[in-house]
């Protein structure tokens, strides 16, 4: 415990930085000096030897930078393309006018609509849809937190991003990351839809069938999630996820509920329109991870570094630019000025940015052994206590950045380590990218964000702000203890 203090300095600092709101770019910087510091003035017990720098380090860096900008640049891109189309409103419009009870279409909002789209998306895209709809649904209060619940599929948001950095940090395969994630989250959608049911109640009555509807729900999403992680792992899973859950729901009312769907906003090939540009990436993506393909595309161009691989062509960001450019070439609706990729260029440089100082700064603490100190500290522990300590180290990770892959480059080194030493290295990367995922819709930006798209008067706003930022806190024990279930079974039975 001797080497506790100065190997968590570095940690310390820069957390204090964030929770005093230096932001992500201020507080990495002072992270990466003080980890520079340490190896100064402990340089018996941490040294940084910089011909490994240039050659290990460096182009590691740059791959995983490079990995996250190929996704963020065309993501936000096309976020702005479809802004400035309207495509998001619109959509909105379509929900609204399905005339079935407010829980039903809250549990199929927040546990199958907006995950997929957030899952498409990423970067928060989905509040866009969801807290303009919901408000048209719900007071203020229930509309912001149901919307924020919906960002809970951040372990596949953007598509997958957070997860595929984890496993090349890790150097664990994406399909067994991502189908161990959805085992260590799987408690974590019914529990959201338990606080469904709690948030859209109309009076303190008790009725089953209106508490089973979103948890069942919540089920439905885990179980989705398992499904195609199992059988078809892929950056979609999210998607596809999302999709079942939204179609599921749909159909049960439509059997049931004809009449809800009698009064459309729009035409079947209006609707079919508005969904275009997801349904476009979709096949896209689809059509990639088709063996042959996939096997063309990934060999095609390849960025390595020892076992850390990239392929170009088998990047998301790929396929959306190709959906951007058919978008904007073949359709009159989007070619309605320029603006959007000059906004979608500004948006994305800020996190790319952050995610650059947070890979030098995990980087840095890895080389120098300050990682590794870390973690044999923690193998001193059993693995019962680490079970506990694990999913907590993840929550404060996404709530402090503010983002499931900032979490991730910042602990899944730590994480995986500490797991290594109970030969339980997948199950602690896991637990680390579920637990910074599901924490990261309780943060400031994001809180800040969805009070931004719901324009509320600035009076009020500050009144609004701190009981929502209160109501997701409390929350957090909750999902806590899900998450920490959860890891315990798949320790028990994996």
């Amino acid at each position: 415990m001797d080497n506790l203090f100065p190997a968590s300095l570095p940690l310390v600092v820069f957390m204090a930085f964030l929770i005093s709101k230096r932001g992500a770019i201020v507080s990495s910087i002072a992270g990466i000096l003080t980890a520079l510091f340490i190896t100064y003035f402990y340089s018996a017990d941490y040294q940084i030897d910089l011909d490994m720098v240039i050659v290990r380090d460096l182009p590691v860096v740059l791959i995983l930078t490079l990995s996250s900008a190929l996704v963020i640049f065309p993501g936000q891109i096309m976020n702005s393309l479809l802004k400035q189309a309207g495509i998001i409103k619109e959509i909105g419009k379509s929900i609204e006018a399905i005339k079935i009870s407010k829980l039903k279409l809250a549990s199929i909002i927040v546990l199958g609509m907006a995950p997929a789209l957030e899952s498409l998306t990423g970067f928060g895209v989905s509040l866009f849809f969801t807290v303009p709809v919901l408000m048209q649904l719900f007071s203020l209060r229930k509309a912001l937190i149901l919307s924020l619940l919906s960002m809970n599929i951040m372990p596949w948001g953007t598509l997958a991003l957070a997860t595929l950095i984890g496993s090349q940090i890790t150097e664990l395969s994406f399909a067994e990351l991502s189908c161990r994630t959805s085992l260590t989250s799987f408690l974590v959608f019914p529990t959201i839809g338990f606080f469904i049911y709690f948030i859209c109640k109309k009076d303190g009555s008790l009725q089953l069938g209106q508490v089973l509807y979103p948890i069942i729900a919540g089920l439905l999403l885990s179980s989705f999630l398992v499904f195609y992680n199992v059988y078809a792992a892929s950056e979609l899973a999210g998607v596809y996820s999302g999709i079942s859950v939204a179609i599921a729901g749909f159909v049960v009312e439509f059997v049931f509920n004809r009449k809800a769907f009698s009064n459309p906003a729009y035409s079947k090939k209006a609707t079919l329109r508005l969904f275009s540009p997801y349904i476009i990436l979709i096949l896209l993506i689809a059509i990639s991870r088709i063996e042959v393909i996939h096997y063309y595309l990934h060999n095609f161009f390849i960025v390595k570094n020892g076992d850390i691989r990239f392929s170009i062509f088998t990047s998301p960001g790929f396929f959306i630019l190709i959906t951007i450019i058919c978008l904007y070439i073949f359709s009159r609706t989007f070619r309605k000025g320029n603006t959007f990729f000059f906004e979608g260029i500004k948006k994305a440089f800020y996190p790319v940015t952050g995610i650059l100082l947070f890979v030098i700064f995990a980087r840095i603490q890895r080389s120098s052994g300050i990682l590794k100190a870390l973690a044999s500290n923690g193998s001193d522990l059993s693995l019962t206590e680490n079970i506990f300590i694990s999913p907590l180290i993840g929550m404060i990770s996404g709530y402090t950045t503010g983002s499931n892959v900032g979490g991730n480059v910042l602990f899944m080194s730590l994480q995986s380590e500490m797991g290594t030493y109970f030969n339980e290295k997948l199950s602690f990367a896991a637990i680390q990218n579920s637990s910074a995922g599901h924490a990261v819709f309780m943060s400031i930006p994001i809180i800040l964000l969805t009070f931004s798209i719901a324009q509320v008067a600035t009076k009020e706003a500050v009144i609004h702000r701190n009981w929502l930022i209160r109501r997701t806190l409390l929350y957090a024990p909750f999902l806590y203890f899900a998450l920490t279930a959860a890891f315990y079974i798949v320790m028990r039975l994996w």
